[in-house]
């Protein structure tokens, strides 16, 4: 992962570091998530299609402030991994040693295209929400 996605990170990107998303108090990166969670819940129980992929954006069943994907398998989408894609464009897939690769989310899985996908379904990346995180994130 790209440690210095945000001006507000403090970690060196290994757990349990790289989750400082969960506990970081910024109150534009918690109102961008909460969009991200809200359109997770936003056909109730049913699952919203994130086209041009063939995920779907599911509520946690046990989490309120969570989302899950669902494509073949059903996962947790973690709240610094689409964080980390806002900053850098990028949620690849990393391997065991390889935490310093930029292109990696900070989960070490792969959330593209699917985040790319959210960020569209939201409105895009032109939305006043992503601009302020995005301003955040510089440090400015």
């Amino acid at each position: 992962m790209d440690i210095r996605f945000c001006a507000r990170y403090i970690g060196d990107g290994h757990p349990p570091t790289n989750r400082f998303c969960r506990s970081c108090d910024c109150p534009a990166c918690e109102e961008l998530w909460q969009k991200v969670v809200s359109l997770a819940h936003s056909c109730r129980d049913d699952p919203v299609p994130l086209p041009p992929t063939r995920a779907v954006l599911i509520p946690h069943p046990s989490n309120p402030a969570m989302a899950r994907m669902r494509v073949n398998v059903t996962w947790t989408l973690p709240k610094e991994d689409f964080l980390h894609f806002i900053s850098t464009g990028r949620a690849g897939m990393g391997k065991k040693g390889d935490r310093e690769n930029p292109r990696s989310s900070p989960s070490m899985t792969r959330q593209e295209p699917y985040v790319r996908a959210i960020v569209e379904a939201l409105g895009g990346w032109d939305i006043p929400e992503i601009a302020r995180v995005k301003r955040i994130q510089k440090g400015e």
